[in-house]
């Protein structure tokens, strides 16, 4: 363990100096990234390795990065990071370029058994262990929210609109075969292959994230950050899911130089307006966006998640507006021209109603009253 201490302190100096106390979306050195659920506490008893625990301190995870390079193999790695007395699995995969490994074991501790699952990734940014456990008894209950925590670890930039590291497993476990999927736009057609893997493993993340959220549902101060922190983690896991279905729209109808963004905004809110209304049955009732793009059907958050992923593509930006009053959700994009826009600030963007076959800044009338829109901002492509 010293030896662990000495090769981690020259890099966090640097991480402490840019981790807020404040915020759950945590950036540290050389862009590695964490978004920590709602109302987790920062431990700054060991500036050296940034630790949280949630509100009743019987769940805790801990980041501990290393210099590239560190560990000569992913194996010496685990051994020397494994907790003493540590039982259970580990599997090894490909992730991000380099090699991981998801480790769920069980070890003693002070005051009791605990339990967690921990990550592994070298070859990816820099060499890093993040842990997040229970005690052992909570081990079942708690398991949500320790893969969420897990999920969220972005090794760097040039990973942070792909999926999390759990996610990855899922999909790499899953069945290898590919899905074509052809579908009508306009007067032509599209199409494209995806993972059959890969769409299960993104509705799998998105019911994972449902079970966390439900946990703020009695906590109105911590409902609505909780809420933005899923859509962020769903989005990110299904935006390099869609890219297949933007190389066929980049390749055929619309081309990336098409010249005004508000036809490319209106050509795609017509097409996702001609699916059916359609959800899952199971605990978060919204279909994963890639399985939405092949089933041509969705609900209004998974079809706004899907013009937000398409539009970035076209370099658009944009927000998810939500509105716990109404139940629904709609589009903001930054595009010029006539019609009802969500304004922040100075700002302002143009919504789009999913749901029903309206114009670009048209709403329904049911919604125009509504007084609770919020919007939430999720990363962009560039």
């Amino acid at each position: 363990m010293n030896e662990m201490k000495k090769n981690l302190l020259p890099l966090i100096v640097f991480i402490t100096a840019s981790l807020s106390l404040t915020a759950f979306e945590v950036t540290f050195t050389g862009g590695a990234r964490m978004d920590i659920p709602e109302a987790w506490e920062l431990d700054e008893s060991d500036p050296s390795v940034p630790s949280w625990y949630s509100p009743d301190r019987r769940s805790a995870a801990e980041l501990m990065l290393w210099a590239p390079g560190t560990w000569d193999t992913l194996d010496s790695f685990i051994e020397s990071a494994r907790p003493q007395g540590a039982e259970g699995d580990v599997f090894v995969f490909q992730c991000w370029g380099g090699e991981a490994a998801l480790a769920t074991w069980t070890f003693p501790g002070s005051g009791g058994s605990f339990r967690g699952w921990f990550l592994f990734v070298v070859r990816s940014g820099p060499d890093v262990r993040v842990s997040a456990i229970a005690a052992e008894e909570d081990f079942s209950e708690r398991q949500p929210f320790l893969l969420s925590v897990l999920d969220s670890y972005i090794p760097g930039e040039n990973w942070r609109l792909t999926p999390g590291a759990v996610s990855t497993f899922l999909e790499i476990t899953g069945e290898p075969e590919k899905e074509a999927v052809g579908v009508p736009f306009e007067d032509t057609y599209l199409s494209w292959e995806q993972s059959s893997a890969g769409n299960q493993a993104s509705q799998d993340v998105i019911e994972r994230e449902a079970l966390v959220l439900s946990a703020y549902a009695s906590v109105p101060d911590l409902f609505y950050p909780a809420w933005e922190r899923y859509y962020r983690l769903i989005y990110r896991d299904s935006y390099s899911r869609l890219e297949p279905l933007v190389e066929a729209l980049q390749s055929g109808p619309l081309p990336l130089n098409t010249s005004d963004p508000r036809v490319v905004s209106e050509k795609l809110l017509s097409w996702l307006q001609g699916f059916s209304y359609g959800s899952t049955d199971r605990f978060s009732d919204l279909l994963s966006p890639s399985a939405a793009c092949s089933s041509q059907s969705g609900d209004c958050d998974s079809l706004s998640l899907v013009l937000l992923i398409l539009m970035d593509h076209y370099g658009v930006d944009g927000l998810l507006l939500l509105s716990q009053q109404a139940h629904h959700a709609l589009t903001g994009l930054d595009v010029p021209g006539e019609g009802m826009r969500y304004t922040e600030g100075e700002n302002s963007w143009i919504v789009a109603e999913l749901t029903s076959n309206l114009s670009l800044g048209v709403l329904p009338e049911r919604l125009t009253a509504v007084s609770d829109w919020f919007g939430i901002t999720l990363l962009s492509k560039e």
